[in-house]
């Protein structure tokens, strides 16, 4: 049960980290499209840590890794607490870095609503993520679950259009989705034929 603190810290740890780079360049000041290589970097990175579809996917990550070699329900159980511990550890920790690069106060607004949204929200995406692992219509949904999710984000929540990583960071997401939609597509019916060829007939 350790895997959802650890994945979780390091998300949030990465996540402040890539966003103070312009800071300790010191280029706040310069136009996002003006700033140099490593801020750019940076921002590409910080566009998609920063994305909703990153952090639910990282419940999900968790969820279907403390499911393996475990029955269903104990797996589903496990998967919804590794699930909120993960967004847990990741918003302590993102707030934590923040408050040792920046200063001031870790307890706040922010840091009150996305950890009530992690206890809210990742016990359900763990849950998802140890659903991958059933057979059928319900694992192949599960699976599919954060490759559509972050294909829709990119359309509805797009990254802003002053950064010269917005499109670069889209494209990204847009294939990366499409890649990872086939890759489980195929993956999941070469199940299905393996276990419909080892059915007693």
């Amino acid at each position: 049960m350790a895997t959802g603190p650890v994945v979780g810290m390091a998300l949030g740890a990465v996540d402040s980290v890539v966003n103070h780079v312009p800071i300790w360049l010191g280029e706040v000041g310069t136009a996002r499209a003006e700033r140099g290589a490593w801020s750019q970097a940076a921002e590409f990175a910080s566009l998609i840590l920063d994305a909703g579809w990153a952090w639910a996917g990282t419940a999900v990550l968790v969820g279907w890794l403390v499911s393996r070699h475990t029955r269903p329900a104990t797996g589903v159980l496990r998967g919804a607490v590794a699930g909120a511990l993960a967004l847990l550890f990741a918003t302590t920790a993102y707030y934590g870095m923040d408050v040792i690069f920046d200063g001031g106060a870790w307890w706040y607004r922010a840091t009150r609503y996305w950890l009530i949204g992690s206890v809210v929200l990742g016990p359900a995406l763990g849950i998802v993520g140890a659903s991958i692992r059933r057979p059928g219509p319900v694992g192949t949904l599960a699976a599919l679950l954060v490759p559509a999710g972050a294909a829709l984000q990119m359309v509805v929540l797009p990254p802003p259009p002053d950064s010269l990583m917005a499109q670069p960071v889209r494209l990204t997401v847009w294939l990366s989705a499409a890649a990872a939609t086939v890759l489980i597509m195929r993956a999941r019916s070469r199940r299905g034929v393996l276990a419909a060829s080892v059915r007693p007939s």
